[in-house]
């Protein structure tokens, strides 16, 4: 182990405690998908510590300081993107998972399910199909002949899966899950009755976020960094035969298809991915440096705002931004998270009309390129001459 990692931490795959540590952040907030009423509240939010380890056997990356009782996943939390693009790219999937699977009828899980949105367009995508979705933080509600979804306000556990399902879905859900060699292992067996169950895993890709440098894609919310080769091996351990891992969303995402099967250990690379760690950790400070000097020179100019106060906005404000002098705030879409304030640096969130309070040509760093298009042409409608920096 590293001087400077977390003297008690262990792999959560393999239990080994070789780790080599590489990214560090120190009272990172502790969600930022939690969102505050004022400055003084969003000032006093909680704090913790992230590093980043990576384990010299099995390669996976986890953060090694993380502490699960600092998690409250309640109604407060929402990670909600009321996007048309995004909405698109959900349909896509279960498009994609309805053609695969010759879904037409029958009982799609989704494990994490959120406020049920995905669930919600599936069924519309694909007629016939109802929906089981289980998370702690969705409001609960039971399933009717327009709304065929059924939502559980808890976390998961076999007991829940009543009914066989025709697939499970378990999107974003991984990387929050501390101890997630368990986890996989109570759907493996929530599945004992339904054995030729497809099962779909989306999560976060690291080695974009290391190829990319995006440093703001390092969160305390999220222990773990999955590459595709540490997710199957993941998957592969709790007992599921993995029959595809590909990039999906620009590379951002991973998407797994998997079945149930008997445990087994592939191989990894390891050494690779604690180099890969390395390396970027190298020329992290840099980065942030350079982003926190474009965001000086845009405010020279004309005021400068962020567009995207998920986690990514949140972190970029918080380690670029962090005394609220160079951003004159964020905007979002999600109007649960309007008026209202971000963790730790007390950003305000604000609709997009807002943007017109900033003077002529205003900057709008967007955080996601993703969206880039849609952000271009809602600013046009609104008669927004911004200018677009795509971080």
């Amino acid at each position: 182990m590293t001087p400077n990692a977390p003297p008690t931490a262990r792999c959560p795959l393999c239990a080994s405690d070789d780790l080599r540590s590489s990214v560090h952040r120190d009272a990172l907030p502790v969600m930022q998908n939690v969102v505050f009423a004022d400055r003084a509240e969003a000032l006093a939010a909680p704090r913790a510590d992230l590093t980043l380890c990576t384990c010299a056997r099995c390669g996976f990356s986890f953060n090694g300081r993380f502490d699960p009782a600092r998690m409250v996943y309640d109604a407060r939390y929402d990670n909600d993107v009321p996007s048309a693009a995004f909405e698109r790219y959900y349909r896509e999937i279960a498009a994609d998972l309805a053609a695969r699977h010759g879904l037409s009828r029958g009982v799609v899980c989704d494990v994490g399910c959120g406020k049920g949105r995905f669930l919600d367009l599936f069924c519309e995508t694909v007629p016939g199909i109802e929906g089981l979705g289980i998370d702690p933080s969705c409001a609960p509600r039971a399933a009717t002949p327009e709304r065929p979804v059924t939502l559980v306000s808890d976390v998961f556990r076999p007991a829940h899966v009543a009914v066989v399902p025709e697939l499970v879905v378990c999107r974003h859900t991984l990387e929050h899950i501390p101890a997630p060699l368990p986890f996989l292992r109570s759907i493996h067996e929530a599945l004992a009755g339904a054995p030729d169950a497809p099962l779909f895993f989306e999560v976060p890709d690291l080695d974009w976020i290391l190829d990319r440098g995006a440093f703001w894609d390092f969160c305390y919310e999220h222990c773990n960094y999955f590459t595709a080769q540490s997710l199957a091996y993941a998957l592969s351990a709790a007992g599921f035969a993995v029959d595809e891992v590909r990039h999906a969303f620009g590379g951002q995402y991973l998407h797994a298809h998997a079945r149930r099967a008997a445990p087994s250990t592939p191989s990894v690379d390891a050494a690779s991915a604690v180099a890969r760690a390395a390396r970027y950790a190298a020329d992290e400070r840099a980065r942030i440096d350079d982003a926190r000097a474009r965001c000086a020179a845009a405010s020279q100019h004309a005021r400068s705002a962020l567009w995207g106060m998920a986690t990514k906005g949140v972190l970029f404000a918080n380690l670029v931004d962090p005394e609220g002098t160079l951003l004159a705030g964020g905007v979002d879409i999600n109007v649960k998270k309007q008026s209202r304030f971000t963790p730790v640096t007390a950003h305000g969130i604000h609709e997009p009309a807002w943007l017109r309070t900033l003077g002529p040509a205003p900057t709008v760093f967007v955080m996601n390129p993703n969206y880039l298009d849609e952000i271009r042409a809602q600013c046009v409608a609104m008669g927004v001459d911004a200018q677009f920096v795509s971080v």
